[in-house]
């Protein structure tokens, strides 16, 4: 994707920093995104009619940059992520000789005084050889947002392809320099494989000062350049004019007759006109003469932060979820799950009552029949005992008598009672009969028994499948 030509179903995607990604990532316009003209133009562009051209010093480019948000993306196949220079942290250190996983897990180890950010939060990415003695590129970026922006362009189905430092993702020449100034940001880049990121604001005047200040800070050596005796120079060079499309574009200046002062050249790439009057402010204060050109086409960096990325793929799906997709859905849910529970109490109230309320009644009933007992514990257990008591007294037989269980039984038995019992003893109101062998051993006879038990209000319940013995109680 590094060519010239950005097929339909391709594109490269500028990420705006964390600080405004993670609030913004889905709904607003904060992604700058190249796709082909023909793409752009439908989806439209944030200060030209379908898009701001793109160039590569000078080149045109079948490609244009948008301003989207990623639900407004077309529908994509692939796409290469550009992370701001803001949140990827290029270092050189020397790493031991190890590979794969244990290299990963002792990283953190190795570059934890050179981060603010606990180590152990951060993705690390290892690039190619610096120097000798076993120094390598690291990018250490943090885990979550790697993990959060490359998710969710693979849940739209989009593949990513790689996910490159904007500042080694920047063109440069043979001084090897060069600055990018979008987002309110600036990305610069250094060497071929150095580069830091800056903060800027929409202030011009904020915006040339943080210039200065970063330049001041990184040491950038631009490149030197003597200019030609000429009539008139121009200051600063721009890019896509061939297009129509420049970016910005200044007068010509006159030179002086005096032999020509040795100024410093340095490419910058810049979003919109918006970011002209202060790169030339910052040029006047810094010393050097910007040439100003459109964003570019990047090109492949010598680090790949999708290398950073741990865990299988389902681990990482499980981490890439947009939980902030299923917000509402969790909270119907909570709200519902929380009425049903709140609803199961106030019925489980409900019947609590009911039973206070029964019991109360029944045992306000006893109280009344049996206005002498002393002590009321289980009353519908007493009343029973009470009524059973009451009725010896009388000289009648209860249900569960000896006799009258004994004489229900006997007609559920019908001709075989008194062949078939061996035995019957009568305990707390129930019978325990042993039968003769042979008798009721196939379970279709017992299952006929059962049945006739129940008809005259018995049940009957064998203490195991060829188990002779079994009980003869009321049905309840």
């Amino acid at each position: 994707m590094a060519a010239q030509v950005l097929r339909k179903g391709q594109a490269i995607v500028w990420v705006p920093p964390r600080a405004i990604g993670e609030r913004a990532f889905a709904t607003e316009p904060v992604l700058l995104a190249m796709l082909p003209v023909g793409v752009s133009e439908k989806v439209g562009g944030a200060a030209n009619p379908g898009g701001l051209p793109v160039t590569v010093f000078g080149s045109a480019s079948t490609a244009r940059y948008v301003r989207v948000s990623l639900d407004a993306l077309p529908v994509l196949k692939t796409a290469t992520l550009i992370f701001d220079a803001r949140d990827v942290n290029l270092l050189q250190v020397t790493v031991p000789a190890l590979s794969g996983a244990r290299l990963q897990q002792a990283l953190p180890n190795i570059v934890e005084e050179m981060l603010l950010q606990d180590p152990q939060t951060c993705a690390y990415a290892v690039g190619p050889r610096v120097g000798g003695e076993g120094r390598r590129l690291v990018a250490a970026i943090d885990r979550g947002w790697l993990e959060f922006v490359v998710g969710a362009f693979e849940r739209r189905g989009i593949a990513v392809q790689g996910a490159w430092p904007a500042q080694l993702a920047l063109p440069v020449g043979a001084d090897r320099t060069a600055l990018a100034c979008l987002n309110d940001g600036l990305a610069l880049r250094t060497g071929l494989l150095d580069g830091i990121g800056w903060g800027a604001s929409p202030d011009p005047d904020f915006r040339a000062e943080a210039i200065v200040a970063m330049l001041a800070s990184a040491g950038t050596p631009t490149a030197p350049f003597a200019p030609q005796a000429a009539a008139a120079e121009p200051a600063v060079a721009t890019s896509g004019a061939a297009h129509g499309d420049a970016v910005v574009g200044l007068a010509a200046r006159e030179l002086p007759s005096e032999p020509p002062r040795l100024r410093r050249r340095l490419a910058v790439f810049v979003e919109d006109a918006s970011w002209q009057t202060p790169v030339l402010k910052a040029a006047s204060r810094a010393g050097f003469d910007a040439d100003i050109r459109a964003l570019p086409f990047p090109l492949p960096a010598p680090i790949d932060l999708l290398g950073a990325r741990r865990g299988n793929a389902a681990g990482r799906w499980f981490a890439d979820i947009d939980w902030r997709a299923w917000r509402v859905p969790a909270i119907l849910g909570g709200a519902s799950l929380a009425a049903a529970l709140l609803g199961l109490n106030l019925h489980w109230g409900t019947l609590a009552q009911e039973r206070a309320a029964l019991k109360a009644q029944i045992e306000r009933s006893f109280r009344q029949a049996f206005p002498n007992t002393q002590l009321v514990v289980d009353p519908l257990l007493q009343m029973q005992r009470e009524v059973a008591s009451l009725r010896t007294r009388a000289g009648q037989a209860g249900p569960e008598d000896f006799v009258p269980l004994v004489s229900r039984f006997a007609l559920a038995l019908g001709g075989q009672a008194t062949d078939s019992l061996a035995s019957v003893e009568y305990r707390d109101g129930r019978l325990r009969v042993r039968f003769q062998p042979g008798f009721y051993e196939a379970r279709s006879v017992r299952d006929l028994l059962l049945r006739d038990s129940q008809r005259q209000g018995l049940s009957v319940k064998f203490d195991g499948e060829r188990e002779p013995t079994a009980t003869v109680a009321l049905l309840r």
